[in-house]
């Protein structure tokens, strides 16, 4: 089978919170018009919220969710081949999007893809790899996952250059020595020029170009991190909402979610490094559930909290 007659496959990375659902949700806007993509979306948590996310842009497309861990890891890869191939099967999509976990190892996509149950399916259009101008310099003891993620991306988007606009000299000389055959672009919200990356026939992406050199590689082992899930159907004011992130968001790397309010409306959480950003929305239909990951706290206390709070204050 001809390249032409394979399924393009897109690889979407970056850390936690750095942009990658805002960017997918640009790919829609963009390009879903008259064509049928399918979105494979992998959640480190047990729970996934960004297909609600995906859905506010009114745009159609199919999704298979993938959570518990990175689709890299060996405990989910043989799992991770095998929905994909049903995928293609049902669906036949004309784009495939995966967006990778915060916490992914992607080192070795290019033999992933080119698994016997993959390899007359898809080919790896390209990988694109979202940079937190803001925390890009915060990653910490996991910047082994963000250094393997940005060392086999074609694309590296330098998003909220607004909020990070000081740190972008140092990000751009550091992403130039792990990667000097990638597009550096800068972005706010992910807005930049997609029309000739995204749909030129691309057949030689950097991670199959470095695929020897990377082969020697041993992938990493799950991230030694706490994941915490909070679901409801409790509601809480805001004012004791702002009181419990406030007490949560400096133990958490990244906070997510949905929360129903006592007064009927319904608030975004997108929390990041400690910084929490929260919004009305419209078109959430689920409970209350909220997502972290963080190092020094446990789903146990992140739930019982929230309670505490909402019925005492």
């Amino acid at each position: 089978m001809t390249i032409e007659n394979k399924i393009p496959f897109i690889l979407i990375t970056g850390f936690l919170g750095s942009g990658k659902t805002t960017f997918i949700k640009r790919l829609l806007e963009r390009f879903s018009d008259g064509r049928k993509i399918g979105i494979i979306q992998n959640e480190y948590a047990s729970a996934n919220i960004d297909t609600e996310e995906l859905k506010g842009t009114g745009k159609k497309f199919e999704v298979l969710e993938i959570n518990n861990g990175s689709v890299f890891c060996i405990c989910l890869l043989a799992n991770f081949i095998d929905s994909m191939a049903a995928f293609i099967n049902e669906y036949h999509p004309e784009l495939l999007i995966l967006e990778a976990s915060g916490l992914s190892d992607p080192i070795a996509i290019a033999e992933v893809l080119q698994h016997k149950k993959l390899d007359e399916k898809v080919y790896l259009h390209q990988a694109w790899c979202i940079i937190d101008a803001q925390n890009y310099l915060k990653s910490g003891r996991m910047i082994d996952r963000l250094t393997r993620q940005i060392r086999i991306a074609d694309n590296l988007i330098i998003n909220k250059t607004d909020l990070g606009k000081k740190n972008i000299p140092e990000i751009r000389n550091d992403l130039k020595s792990l990667n000097a055959y990638a597009t550096i672009l800068e972005s706010t919200f992910c807005s930049v020029e997609l029309e000739k990356e995204l749909f030129e026939l691309s057949l030689d992406p950097v991670a199959m170009r470095r695929k020897s050199e990377h082969s020697h590689v041993e992938p990493l082992k799950g991230a030694d991190i706490h994941t915490v899930v909070l679901k409801t159907t409790f509601r809480i004011t805001e004012e004791l909402l702002l009181k419990f992130i406030s007490e949560v968001e400096n133990k958490l790397i990244r906070m997510k979610g949905y929360v129903h309010l006592a007064d009927g409306k319904i608030r975004r959480i997108q929390s990041e490094f400690g910084n929490t950003e929260t919004g009305e929305i419209h078109h959430y239909n689920g409970p209350t559930e909220l997502i972290g990951l963080g190092y020094d706290i446990t789903s146990a206390e992140f739930g019982r909290r929230f309670h505490e709070i909402r019925k005492n204050g």
